[in-house]
């Protein structure tokens, strides 16, 4: 008799926020109770918080977790508290040699916070735990229904402290009994997580093609849906380095789509600064660009406008300085490459072999049609064709286009393979920083600079 479907309740996200915002408290007040004490002014107190909520923050003790351990964190809450303790006495060294009787003081001061925190760390985590185990915990689908997926479904199930519960599987039915329903086949992984709504995804040695499980958990995240995976031979400590443990199984969760993080808007500001930076810096350097074009192709105009494909599909005109008039605008957007075309002029050839001819994509990006980094938008005719040949290559369109990007940095652009490409696009997204974006941006600027030396 088959097990009944459930209906899967709509989780909210802020269970895992709310942990952390707990344990951000219970810092604060450990650290200001500890200052106060020592007779620190008000004034000092509220500083001391805020640079240690920084430095706690940064060493990824605010995470969402599973599981909570005083004794795996403390080796990050020492060196945070070093951090804070040493900035600290550096800024209110005394002018001239410091007295011995001083020097100990920043280190008492080291060990009374640290036991603070550590103190505050030990009574959060307990009540972390204590409110799990009243709580149904976070609804979660495991993908791959065979003896394996059971194995890691029954862990999280028994002990409710890591704040998850399984519902059901997606994947083929096994022999033996499943403790869980089984929601839908693996081909419709998709269509299962919109309909049940979970805010976790256990992926646990599903029997899918990886290139079809790799494009789909992808289009899962933008969901909302925290996904973890089992690394294979996780045995022989493959892909254990920054795991989670359930029952002796690694749990890796995976990055948010970078859309979903919350300095993603910081990248739009970087572009809407940086596109108006170059704009008026460059604006000399685009004025004789555009007279050159208007000598070299007479009435045709100055710019050259094409249709490319942006985010999520959405077309958008692209903007360039002409660097050839096409016949038609059938050759526009079939013609893959122009670099040997005999029509291309000097100014043409300039223009590309130095990229100038893409400057006018910075208004592009005030728009928001594109992003100053990113991957490079194609024509809907190749698009259309590189779906059907190349895995992956519909997964670039997850963030906006860009006037550079990681895959241009290492040389894949114009005549290069469409398959690096997507690889290496498809990386930026899934490892995307701001300080990647930097340092692309600076990789692109030496890259000219270096062309036009030459």
């Amino acid at each position: 008799m088959p097990l009944p479907v459930p209906v899967v309740p709509v989780r909210s996200a802020a269970a895992g926020f709310g942990e952390g915002s707990a344990l951000l408290a219970l810092d604060a007040l450990a650290i200001a109770g500890v200052s106060f004490l020592a007779g620190v002014a008000e004034f000092a107190i509220g500083l001391r918080v805020v640079a240690f909520a920084v430095a706690l923050a940064m060493a990824g003790l605010y995470r969402a977790r599973l599981h909570f351990s005083v004794l795996d964190d403390l080796p990050r809450i020492a060196v945070a508290t070093a951090v804070v303790v040493a900035g600290g006495a550096l800024l209110a060294r005394p002018a001239g040699p410091v007295p011995r009787d001083l020097v100990a003081i920043p280190l008492i001061w080291a060990a009374a916070l640290l036991a603070g925190v550590v103190a505050a760390r030990t009574l959060g985590y307990r009540l972390i735990r204590r409110h799990r185990r009243r709580r149904p915990g976070r609804a979660a689908i495991v993908v791959g229904s065979g003896d394996f997926a059971v194995r890691v479904a029954d862990a999280l199930r028994d002990d409710r402290t890591y704040g998850i519960s399984p519902v059901g599987f997606v994947g083929p039915r096994t022999l033996a009994e499943p403790t869980l329903p089984v929601l839908a086949p693996a081909v419709d992984l998709e269509r299962a997580v919109a309909r049940y709504k979970p805010l976790h995804l256990i992926v646990a040695f599903p029997a899918i093609p990886d290139a079809d499980l790799v494009s789909t958990l992808r289009r899962c995240r933008r969901y909302g849906v925290t996904v973890h995976v089992v690394p294979r031979l996780f045995e022989l400590a493959v892909g254990c380095g920054r795991t989670e443990w359930v029952r002796g199984i690694p749990l890796a969760r995976l990055r948010p789509e970078p859309a979903q993080m919350r300095r993603w808007a910081v990248k739009r500001l970087i572009d809407i600064s940086g596109a108006l930076l170059g704009l008026i810096l460059l604006a000399p350097i685009m004025a004789i660009c555009a007279l050159l074009v208007l000598i070299d192709s007479g009435k045709h105009g100055v710019l050259f406008r094409q249709e490319r494909v942006g985010r999520d599909g959405k077309l958008f005109t692209i903007l360039k300085f002409r660097s050839l008039t096409p016949a038609d605008d059938r050759e526009s957007q079939v013609k893959w490459n122009i670099n040997e075309d005999v029509r291309l002029g000097k100014v043409g050839k300039f223009l590309r072999f130095s990229s100038l001819d893409e400057l006018p994509q910075l208004v592009n990006v005030l728009r928001g049609d594109m992003s100053l980094v990113g991957p490079r938008p194609e024509r809907q005719f190749f698009v259309d064709q590189f779906q059907r040949t190349y895995a992956g290559y519909g997964d670039r369109h997850r963030v906006p286009t860009g006037i550079t990007g990681w895959a241009q940095i290492h040389g894949l652009r114009g005549d290069t393979s469409i398959e690096e490409r997507v690889r290496f696009d498809n990386h930026y997204i899934e490892h995307w920083s701001l300080g990647m974006d930097i340092k692309i941006i600076l990789r692109t600027v030496g890259a000219m600079l270096s062309i036009h030396r030459v």
